[in-house]
């Protein structure tokens, strides 16, 4: 989230297994929340550059949405100035370093995972040249109160394993269902006909097709985690959207290895860190004549500054935006209405550490089976640190979503720890007892985009918020996407939108 801190960091709970002196309880604290602070603070903080007068493009935010819009717009030889709330960049995308008390240091990230292969930031990291590995889109899955472990060396062997023929051939025909209408969302207008499937449920839809309830709850599982939100509460024609991932084989995802903040300070880098100004709120936008006036305040100092702009990108994430900036003339109220009546997803993540040894519990037959998709209060279950393999302590990865995600937000960090500590002893017997401790990622409840039944990402009402108002355009990835997809998406549209626009002038 470029523009809010989007979530706290938590004092570490640490188990002194051997020696529980205070002495030594408060030093493992110590040692931890330091490096914790140090790394969620101060890391990527750019050199701060002073702002210009005045420039041709203002990005406000400083996370993938506006750094991926400042990438376009260097490649388009448009200059720009991005102003960010906080003291860093990034936004979201944030890893964490521990050093352990031991002297080893660990990684692993406290926002997203992985990126798939669809999602244009792909192509990104590739031109930057960042080191990447790459897995199967498929994951370890209960269903029918089995856990079916993802450890064989094919996504067919795989749904063979989970599948009788008969429930095979209903999943096929329901992807076959998706895939005649996936075609229809990128035509200009969508069809009237599928354009009706934004006003019924995502599941009411998967339910009329009368497939066998294996495969229900593998789309159910599936989808919910990717969207933040039960698959009762967003639109079928999103829900349909959403699908394109596992149509064929299943995408390919990728992960940065070493961290997903590498591609945040690879992008700074590129785009220049001197055209990043940080601890800067910005408070009004005004139209003037030809131009627009960004009014900001300098967080440190509390001064009022200005930059005069031919355009101005926000990519605030939309619930925020109309609270937190004003403008004149004031946004429209089809705008307005399309902010108010859009919906979200909820996440929240959580690193348990292990020692080595753990790693029976996820292995079999010297292959892992993670990521586990569990549908628990464990979420999807990573292993947190896998460029690591060699480390004594192993960070396994918790991305809890929706109602479950809500409820640990809001909830005691004695009640989070005791719920997640429950969650294993039924998932794996045993291993409660090797955890370490815990770190604990809050995100602001409304972490990602969604829609509910009525609305979708192809309506009047996206499209309307799509439109550049007197020279104002909102990116990010609420306005495209539940994923950091569309970060990219957004920004290959504005510096489109602007090209365009200079072009006619």
């Amino acid at each position: 989230m470029a523009y809010f801190l989007s979530f706290t960091v938590e004092i570490v709970k640490y188990k002194c297994k051997n020696d529980g002196t205070m002495k030594n309880i408060v030093k493992r604290i110590t040692c931890i929340t330091c490096v914790m602070v140090a790394s969620t603070l101060f890391l990527n903080i750019p050199a701060q550059a002073k702002p210009p007068a005045s420039t041709d493009v203002v990005i406000i935010g400083a996370g993938l949405s506006g750094l991926a819009t400042a990438y376009g717009l260097k490649k388009a030889g448009i200059p720009y100035h991005i102003l960010e709330l906080t003291p860093r960049i990034g936004g979201r995308v944030r890893t964490i370093s521990y050093k352990m008390e031991d002297g080893e240091e660990l990684h692993a990230d406290s926002g997203m995972e992985e990126y798939w292969e669809s999602n244009p930031g792909v192509k990104i990291l590739k031109e930057l040249k960042l080191p990447l590995s790459q897995d199967d889109a498929l994951s370890s899955i209960p269903l029918d109160g089995k856990l079916y472990e993802y450890d064989v060396d094919s996504s067919d062997e795989f749904l063979k394993k989970m599948f009788t023929p008969d429930e095979l051939a209903a999943r096929e025909s329901l992807k076959a269902k998706v895939a005649a209408i996936l075609p229809d969302l990128k035509k200009t207008p969508i069809p009237a006909e599928t354009m009706k499937l934004k006003d019924i449920s995502f599941s009411a839809w998967v339910l009329a097709t009368k497939v066998p309830k294996k495969v229900s709850e593998w789309v159910r599982i599936s989808i919910e985690c990717e969207t933040g939100l039960e698959w009762t509460k967003f639109s079928a024609l999103d829900g349909i959207e959403e699908m394109h991932i596992f149509m064929g084989k299943g995408e390919q995802s990728f992960r940065v290895i070493g961290g997903n903040e590498k591609f945040a300070d690879a992008l700074a880098n590129n785009v220049g860190k001197g055209n990043i100004t940080t601890n800067a709120r910005v408070s009004k936008v005004v139209k003037n004549g030809k131009f627009s006036i960004v009014n900001y305040y300098d967080q440190v100092t509390n001064h009022r500054n200005s930059i005069k702009a031919k355009y101005v990108v926000s990519t605030v994430p939309l619930y925020r935006f109309a609270m937190e900036v004003q403008f004149e003339p004031a946004l429209s109220n089809q705008k307005i209405g399309a902010i108010a009546s859009q919906s979200y997803g909820s996440y929240f993540k959580a690193h348990i550490f292990v020692p080595a040894e753990a790693e029976k519990f996820w292995m079999k037959g010297g292959k892992s089976f993670l990521p586990i998709v569990s549908d628990s209060e464990l979420g999807v279950i990573y292993f947190g640190n896998p460029d690591q393999e060699k480390s004594k302590t192993k960070i396994v990865s918790l991305l809890v979503s929706g109602a479950r995600a809500e409820a640990f937000n809001f909830m005691n960090q004695d009640q989070a720890r005791a719920m997640i500590v429950s969650g294993f002893d039924r998932l794996w017997p045993g291993f409660s007892k090797m955890i370490k401790g815990m770190e604990f990622y809050r995100f602001h409840p409304r972490a990602i985009a969604a829609w509910p039944v009525g609305r979708s990402r192809f309506d009047d009402l996206s499209n309307e918020i799509r439109k550049p108002e007197n020279n104002l355009f909102l990116a990010g990835d609420f306005t495209e996407s539940s994923h950091s997809d569309g970060a990219f998406i957004s920004a290959e549209r504005v510096v489109k939108q602007i090209v365009s626009m200079r072009s006619k002038k």
